[in-house]
């Protein structure tokens, strides 16, 4: 099963096991095909055009391309307001936030940088 420390979801529609994902490929087909900035995708998701569009790029990492009516189907099996808070797991996966001690959401604290002289002694 997918975890969302990969960045990756797993559901299940239409009596399959599904894995939406928005890696680094699927932000630039965001921006290139739907003309619109990663970072103004949250407004933009109240358009069932843009939720279904998204949806279906974020399939293709593990489900190979698909058509927009085939992405519409699973939302309508689904219904729209699961789709979309699936989208908003795996954007949230895909950006994880640091939190106020320093540790990121997935509970890994950063790595420190040594700030030695790079020269043995």
């Amino acid at each position: 099963m997918a975890t969302a420390i990969k960045g990756d979801v797993a559901f299940q529609a239409a009596g399959n096991n599904w894995t939406l994902v928005y890696d680094f490929n699927a932000l630039c087909t965001i921006e290139e095909e739907l003309e619109v900035g990663v970072a103004e995708i949250g407004e933009k998701l109240s358009s069932p055009g843009m939720i279904r569009a998204v949806f279906r790029i974020g399939l293709a990492a593990h489900h190979g391309a698909m058509s927009d009516l085939e992405a519409g189907r699973l939302i309508h099996d689904m219904g729209a307001t699961a789709a979309a808070q699936i989208i908003g797991k795996a954007f949230q996966a895909a950006f994880p936030e640091a939190s106020a001690d320093g540790a990121s959401a997935e509970g890994k604290a950063p790595r420190a940088r040594s700030r030695g002289t790079g020269k043995r002694p």
